[in-house]
């Protein structure tokens, strides 16, 4: 075949929320997902060309542009509107040029690929870990050789889609480095600390001295890829065979020292499945970390398991290296679930773990799920009530229920299929499914369960005097009440809420409009929320 003359690659990262919704994601999300996949190309002397929907206005127009006499164009995204923007944008590049090739990744094309090359947006789709496959998939196309021989992939031939060579999971020292220079960073900067009537979605509890009106510069960082915990309802273990690959804990330090010199931020986002997986690493991380006296606050992911069997000293070195929160699964409170979902956690373990954090000033952003395949009325109640214990308990925790959302990829994706669930069929439906909380009016939950839900959410919140109205007293009175009510997990005749909210409306001080409400407060009432956006959408 001819060798392409172009070496131009048009990178695109889909919107995570609609616009139209008046939501936006944090800006400390950056475009991670192109600049891992760019180091290849650009090692061997590519153009590459990066555009993020966040940050770039009129993005379909600069990625039609960048199109023009281009060697390809890919994209990646994950589970929610990500599918249906990425969708509309792949549709444009393909009407106006229809020879170019179209290149998908990402966790969600990576379990779907047959929809996205039955639908002609696709002309290959990487599965899994995607460094190395684009970087051969670019070589391929520049020499002009078919992409079969590359491993990896799922392609369409005959009419067929046909699956390429298995690629393994491979470490980080097989990549080259991350091309940093593409990463436009002011302009995420800028959208962090400039104030929006938006709704700024997965914007973390802010660290030390910030505060919203003097918010941190915020960046983030994939240090490992993969994860070695079975869970059911994720698509990890299907898509990686539990493999766990991760940049060294010194080197990793080191290379956040030098980013922050760059960079300037405050804040650290690690976007691992799973961060803390190693203790060693960890701590070499947290030592090296303290010794170069990098003046930034950190988060990131574990497991409750593994901080039992984290010893005290590294856990304190997690407070000494200025961790501010770690995200944990705590999935259930039924210990037969937690077998059957592949976690195996002791339930007695998710108070101490919690704990451990808790007292060394770490946030324990907590998960619950409810409503799993095959889950008793029983089991989710069970779970409503370990999740009122942990945050009256931990009042610095976060202590989240979300209803059960089938993930394409998972054994309880396909458990859910089989009980009746009807999955989305194109990409408009599948990029609705955006946030549990938004979605719950589809997932099976018994009534009751549904409404002590409910209950558990407005009650959480004013335990949290996230509620802004009202005289500081009161307030704080409710407040006392919603801890009685979460540590005997009682929500029956809330009679103090519908009082308050009565008061509210007589005094004439309802909550402003949406957009300018806390996340906390409008997901206080998830369906109708949902509903109301799905409205004002169409």
């Amino acid at each position: 075949m001819i060798q392409a003359k172009s070496k131009r690659v048009v990178l695109f990262l889909p919107h995570r929320a609609d616009p139209s919704r008046g939501e936006t994601f944090s800006a400390d999300l950056l475009p991670l997902e192109l600049l891992q996949i760019a180091s290849g190309p650009i090692a061997d002397g590519h153009e590459v060309v990066m555009i993020d929907a966040m940050v770039d206005e009129d993005y379909i127009a600069k990625v039609l542009e960048a199109c023009d006499g281009a060697l390809c164009f890919a994209s990646s995204c994950i589970l929610g509107y990500q599918v249906y923007d990425g969708y509309v944008v792949a549709k444009a590049v393909r009407e106006k040029y229809p020879d170019l090739p179209i290149i998908w990744g990402g966790w969600f094309p990576s379990v779907t690929p047959e929809m996205y090359l039955e639908s002609g947006i696709a002309d290959a789709v990487g599965l899994g870990q995607g460094e190395l496959t684009f970087r051969e998939v670019v070589q391929a196309l520049a020499c002009g050789e078919p992409l079969d021989s590359v491993p990896g992939l799922a392609i369409k031939r005959d009419g067929k889609v046909v699956y390429t060579d298995n690629r393994p999971v491979v470490g980080f020292d097989q990549f080259e480095r991350v091309p940093w220079e593409l990463l436009d960073y002011e302009k995420y900067a800028v959208k962090q600390t400039t104030p929006t009537r938006m709704k700024v979605r997965h914007r973390f509890p802010l660290p030390g001295h910030w505060t919203p009106d003097n918010p941190p510069r915020g960046f983030s960082y994939f240090s490992s890829f993969g994860c070695p915990e079975p869970c059911t309802f994720c698509c990890s273990p299907r898509l990686t065979g539990r493999r766990w690959k991760a940049i060294g804990g010194k080197e990793l330090a080191e290379d956040i020292a030098e980013l922050q010199q760059r960079f300037k931020f405050d804040v650290l986002r690690f976007q691992d499945a799973n961060f803390g997986v190693a203790e060693k690493r960890t701590k070499e991380f947290c030592e090296t970390l303290v010794d170069l006296k990098v003046p930034i606050h950190w988060n990131g992911t574990i497991e409750i398991e593994t901080i039992m069997r984290y010893k005290e000293e590294t856990l304190d070195l997690l407070e000494e290296s200025k961790c501010h929160l770690l995200w944990l699964g705590a999935e259930t409170g039924d210990q037969e679930m937690q077998t059957q979902i592949g976690k195996k956690i002791k339930l007695g373990h998710i108070p101490e773990a919690i704990g451990a954090l808790a007292k060394r000033n770490i946030i324990p952003g907590t998960f619950w799920i409810i409503g799993y395949p095959g889950e008793t009325e029983e089991q989710m109640a069970a779970t409503l009530k370990h999740a009122a214990m942990i945050k009256h308990m931990f009042p610095i925790a976060g202590s989240e229920v979300y209803p059960f959302r089938p993930i394409p990829g998972t054994h309880d994706f396909d458990e859910a299929v089989k009980a009746g669930y009807q999955a989305p069929k194109d990409f408009h439906e599948w990029g609705m499914c955006f946030e549990y909380k938004y979605n719950a009016q589809n997932t099976p939950l018994p009534e009751a369960i549904r409404e002590e839900w409910r209950r558990y959410n407005n009650t959480a919140a004013i335990y949290d005097m996230h509620v802004q109205e009202g005289w500081d007293w009161v307030r704080k009175s409710l407040s006392r009440m919603a801890g009685w009510r979460l540590r005997n997990g009682n929500y029956k005749f809330p009679v103090e809420q519908k009082l308050f909210d009565l008061y509210v409306r007589v005094s004439g001080q309802r909550q402003a409009a949406a957009e300018d409400v806390s996340e906390d407060y409008q997901q206080l009432q998830p369906e109708s929320h949902g509903a109301k956006m799905a409205s004002a959408a169409n």
